[in-house]
């Protein structure tokens, strides 16, 4: 472990306009989960990127200009035109990146990557359509029929293995190509085509190069990953741990869906002004209003039980990275990590007989009481994990123990069984507009997000503000859960955290 004995992360030229390198062990974790649930007719973790835009102009002229900052976006990140392939005479998985020196190579790959969808649906309702995740990253033009106006509106969608970008780097990718874009349409025909042939040197590293992290784990930092293995099988064992209700119904994933709650400008400041009198950030009251909601929605026995909290930490790892791998220059990246050690918290599930039935009407003292325990656990957990200045060096090998083994010979696997105690993830995106500026020359962008394909039985929830409100939403496959239930768990993590803060 910590490890993957003899590979080469180094891009390499391996016959003439072909690259390749090794996968590290985040680009792996991902690849593999995609193999283990390809049984399924779908892609497991695939990144979908959302923008609304409005731009004044033709249909023709911002069409051309977004195809041309596509364009730019494949030379300036060549990494967005790569993909993973199993070689069998490694063994292993591959990333590998083809050029397009000719004109005709670059319009095709335009072609393929670059699809116009003309639908009466929004941008979401046509994400929640089940669409496809094609091998190479794609970008679609969503289109709504019957109008007609000066004004060009529309969305941009990005589908992507998660084995090739994160969910900040989509993000990126966005700012940086409408950054072109308004170039483009700025100046038409006068608009200079980038000449290929140089864009290998910019293809990204695994996230082991970008940090500088050794191949091998010293004796140290094995001691410490042989301590969080055994804490973390420990935390689980010997006690009921919480997790979200879920009807056993199917036994395969159905479609992945997206549903989301905004709050006013003013909802927002209040629960941010509260969030920072109390030393917490927005993550971490959102985080602890997860678990009370969990522990609200376990079914109550004669007596009161003690329930487990256990949840983790998602980190972009950006921050930790050298230059220029810490900048937008490289998005199209897999530089994010999860936590080794577990978050745990132990909570009281309250008798039948005692109180009231729905505890989200409990405004009482001992109730933010318990909410700012947790609160406090949580806000712990997350600094200690964000302070830790040798966390970094351990990132691959917390990726590798949880990593299952590949198929040998790539054989699709038979789909795994889904859990029934599960579980409920929160993603930060902070504040969007750093990433994602809302104007770029006369395009005007609105609602940028980004979630991961969900093809198990709990819940993915994303936190972020754009404009001065905060949007939480959720990911979850409609093969255990309706839309109602995700938003009822929504509304409920609002509710828990605004009457606890009292917001």
């Amino acid at each position: 472990m910590g490890s993957i004995e003899g590979s080469d992360f180094s891009w390499t030229q391996t016959q003439p306009g072909r690259w390749e390198r090794d996968l590290d062990e985040t680009e792996q974790f991902y690849t593999t989960l995609a193999k283990t649930y390809e049984g399924s007719g779908r892609c497991s973790f695939a990144i979908t990127g959302s923008v609304s835009f409005s731009v004044p102009g033709t249909e023709q002229e911002v069409e051309s200009a977004l195809k041309k900052a596509w364009l730019r976006i494949r030379y300036d990140h060549p990494s967005i035109a790569s993909r993973v392939e199993y070689s069998a005479h490694f063994q292993r998985c591959k990333k590998v990146y083809e050029m397009a020196p000719s004109q005709d190579e670059q319009s095709d790959w335009i072609d393929a990557t670059f699809r116009v969808v003309r639908t009466k649906m929004s941008g979401l309702q046509w994400c929640n359509s089940d669409p496809p995740v094609p091998t190479l990253p794609t970008l679609f033009l969503i289109k709504r029929s019957g109008r007609s106006s000066a004004m060009i509106t529309g969305d941009l969608v990005l589908r992507a293995r998660h084995d090739i970008i994160d969910g900040t780097g989509a993000l990126m990718v966005f700012n940086n190509l409408f950054a072109h874009a308004a170039q483009a349409l700025e100046q038409g025909d006068a608009y200079p085509l980038p000449t290929f042939g140089d864009e290998p040197s910019r293809l990204s590293p695994p996230l082991r190069i970008a940090a500088g992290i050794p191949p091998v784990l010293s004796q140290k930092q094995q001691i410490r990953l042989d301590k969080t293995v055994a804490w973390n099988g420990a935390l689980k064992s010997g006690v009921e741990v919480a997790g979200i209700p879920c009807g056993r119904g199917p036994t395969k994933p159905g479609r992945h869906q997206r549903v989301a709650i905004t709050l006013s400008t003013e909802s927002t400041h209040r629960l941010l002004k509260a969030c920072k009198a109390l030393g917490l950030s927005v993550t971490h009251a959102y985080h602890t209003a997860i678990g009370i909601v969990l522990r609200d929605l376990q079914k109550r026995q004669v007596r009161s039980r003690t329930i487990r909290y256990i949840n983790y930490s998602l980190l972009d790892e950006r921050p930790q990275c050298e230059e220029p791998y810490n900048t937008a220059a490289h998005p199209v990246s897999v530089y994010n990590s999860v936590s080794g050690e577990c978050l745990a918290i132990d909570l009281t599930v309250p008798a039948a007989s005692i109180g009231v039935s729905n505890q989200l009407l409990d405004y009482s003292i001992p109730r933010r009481r318990e909410y700012m325990r947790v609160a406090s656990a949580v806000r712990r957990f997350d600094l200690q994990n964000r302070n830790d200045k040798q966390r970094i060096q351990m990132v691959p090998s917390y990726w590798d123990m949880i990593t299952p083994q590949y198929p040998s010979d790539n054989v699709t696997p038979p789909v795994p069984m889904p859990y029934q105690k599960a579980s409920v993830s929160l993603s930060d995106m902070g504040t969007v507009e750093d990433t994602v500026f809302p104007v770029h020359g006369a395009f005007e962008l609105d609602n940028p997000w980004v979630t991961r394909e969900h093809l198990v039985t709990g819940l993915g929830l994303f936190l972020g503000t754009w404009k001065g409100r905060l949007t939480l939403s959720a990911t979850y496959n409609d093969a255990w859960h309706s839309r109602n239930e995700a938003l009822a768990f929504l509304d409920r993590c609002n509710v828990v955290t605004i009457q606890a803060l009292g917001a």
